[in-house]
């Protein structure tokens, strides 16, 4: 279990003086830049709190802003995530001359995250975090389950479980209080790994998401309404998979699925017809698509411009990055698939159990936390078993409304039964 310390200064000053304590960092409030949102003139932040997780120990220290003078901090490797309260200072209009326009103060709740931060004595500590809305709930589409991991038979004798595959599938939901159209809407896969960060050039995640899937659901503006507290489910094949075991999903009512037309023997794929394909965009793969078993991808909500095609999309939304490798070399450049920032509707991060979460492919005011299916400390996935996002209250109507701060570590239960079971 984590542990929660909130520091003091003049404790922590005492505790230092002990031989065995390890060394400690002076944490300077002139040592922290902390950004307004890219749509904001200007910020004043009222209250908030630091938090230091300790990637080795697991220990989380909370540190209140401003932080406390004489306040120090162990040595170590951590990921900081901040939440706090300001007031922002938006412009009314659109001008090319933002200074003339009207404007207005909002007060909001605000939240940041930075991932890696070195704390030594050896060294200056400065840190950097970029903050972003934390938004209301009830404004649109959300992922409000994600069953990745997929199914497994019983466990033979020596304890191995065969993985099965064609169960996958993501549960979108109108968390508005409105009729929104599912027509354009697309179901994206990370290309980066969280597992691995690599130093790309250019490194383009505050301005794009880089994508190896992109399935996008067909119609021309209005054939898929969506009713308020509705759900529509996407999946790898609309069958009932209870066929192969009584455990497996019964996806035969599922709303879409991504069908690739794959004619490999050894990865076949199945095609129903009574419930419509989506439109592949784009897929890494020319046999079947598997959501990432082992939990290293992140998935996001996309809403495609109106009139966008594939033909347009595959032709205008590339760019070309590279990365220099551990022998201090440059590999060879890549074309990759981004899509805008400004389409992105949802994004959920996610983490391995048997890897180490090494940071948000993302850009981090989408999700500042990340989520997983199985067991940490065990290192295990848990097949089977699905994220689903939290209710925290419900309309008048009695529909609910799920939590969506854009940090999955808060918004997701873990390691649930699935709903499509």
């Amino acid at each position: 279990m984590k542990r929660l310390f909130f520091l003091c200064g003049a404790a922590i000053l005492a505790a230092a003086c002990s031989d065995n304590t390890p060394k400690s960092v002076e944490i300077l409030n002139e040592s922290i830049t902390l950004s307004a949102p890219a749509n904001a003139l200007s910020m004043t932040l009222s209250r908030g709190t630091f938090t230091f997780s300790n990637i080795t120990t697991g220990v989380e220290t909370a540190l209140s802003y401003p932080v406390p003078a004489g306040t120090r901090l162990s040595e170590g490797l951590y990921n900081v995530t901040f939440s706090g309260e300001g007031v922002l200072e938006v412009s009314l209009s659109q001008t090319k001359n933002p200074a003339a326009a009207a404007t207005e103060q909002i007060t909001a709740t605000l939240q940041g995250v930075a991932n890696n931060v070195t704390v030594t004595s050896a060294g200056t500590f400065s840190l950097a975090l970029s903050l972003s809305v934390v938004p209301e709930p009830g404004q649109g589409f959300v992922i409000s389950e994600l069953y990745y991991v997929g199914s497994a038979y019983a466990p033979d004798a020596s304890g191995k479980q065969q993985q099965y595959n064609g169960d996958a599938y993501v549960k979108i939901t109108n968390n508005s209080d409105s009729v929104l159209y599912a027509d354009g809407l697309a179901f994206v896969e990370s290309e980066f790994l969280t597992s691995t960060k690599q130093d790309y050039t250019p490194m383009i995640r505050d301005e794009a998401i880089t994508a190896d899937a992109i399935f996008v659901i067909p119609g021309s503006g209005r054939d898929y309404p969506v009713q308020p507290g509705e759900s529509i489910v996407l999946c790898d094949n609309a069958q009932n998979h209870k066929e192969a075991d009584e455990s497996f999903m019964d996806l035969s009512k599922a709303d879409f699925e991504w069908f690739t037309h794959s004619t490999s023997s050894s990865y076949p794929d199945i095609d129903n017809p009574d419930v419509p394909n989506l439109e592949i965009y784009y897929c890494y793969t020319a046999t079947i698509f598997v959501m990432n078993k082992q939990g290293t991808k992140a998935y996001a909500l996309v809403r495609m411009p109106e009139g966008m095609t594939k033909e347009s999309y595959l032709n205008r939304y590339t760019y070309e990055a590279y990365y220099t490798n551990i022998l201090g070399k440059p590999t060879t450049p890549r074309t990759y698939y981004k899509i805008p920032n400004e389409w992105v509707v949802d994004a959920v991060e996610l983490r391995g159990c048997r890897y180490e979460f090494a940071w948000p492919v993302f850009d981090p005011s989408f999700d500042i936390g990340y989520t997983y299916c199985g067991d940490l400390n065990a290192g295990s996935i848990e097949y089977g078993r699905a994220i689903r996002r939290k209710v925290v209250s419900a309309t008048e109507s009695g529909l609910p409304i799920y939590r969506d701060t854009n940090n999955s570590t808060e918004d997701f239960d873990r390691n649930v039964i699935p709903s499509m079971q």
